[in-house]
């Protein structure tokens, strides 16, 4: 009987205890009433459907990004070596000719979306439009004739790349951050 008496008294102290230590003056307590808050999905199948494709499409056409990148460098310090106009545009001719028997069927394969991400992300990277860069390179009959053409298709060569006000853009940043920026870290 000894060894319950304590035990006993042990446990009615602690259940006390835990009274004084969880009890509340309801009276010195202010009462706050909150919103009802809904949550719920802005993204619908389509929606899900439509970022699935773009990813596709920009993890296709993003290394063209690369190999531009480094044909553009190559290029640029090509063209400053160069003094005379002739012969500067005698190499962009040849470098033309180059790219378009490396990439031609490559290219002509790409999608109609593919070619306007794939100018989209040219823009990101470069900070100039496609255009831009035809017209800097090759001339601007040149860079006319091809928006003309792309614009046959649907296309714009002009075509800028706004996170912050277009959806598409925003999604194509986000895509670019975490598969391909991530990958590379």
């Amino acid at each position: 009987m000894t060894s319950y008496f304590p035990i006993k008294y042990t446990l009615i102290i602690c259940f006390l205890l835990s009274l004084y230590v969880f009890s509340q003056d309801l009276s010195e307590m202010e009462s706050i009433m909150l919103n009802e808050v809904e949550l719920a999905s802005e993204h619908s199948y389509s929606d899900s459907r439509s970022y699935l494709l773009l990813k596709r499409r920009v993890l296709k056409v993003y290394p063209y990004v690369d190999t531009i990148s480094v044909l553009l460098d190559d290029a640029d310090s090509a063209l400053k070596g160069i003094q005379k106009k002739r012969l500067s545009r005698r190499y962009s001719r040849k470098l033309q000719k180059k790219i378009m028997r490396r990439f031609s069927e490559k290219i002509t394969n790409l999608t109609r979306k593919e070619g306007v991400v794939l100018s989209k992300i040219i823009y990101r990277e470069f900070g100039i439009t496609v255009y831009d860069l035809i017209s800097q390179y090759r001339g601007s009959v040149h860079a006319f004739f091809w928006q003309r053409l792309a614009k046959l298709y649907d296309g714009d060569l002009r075509s800028n790349f706004d996170p912050e006000s277009n959806k598409e853009d925003f999604f194509i940043e986000y895509i670019i951050n975490e598969y391909i920026e991530t990958s590379n870290l």
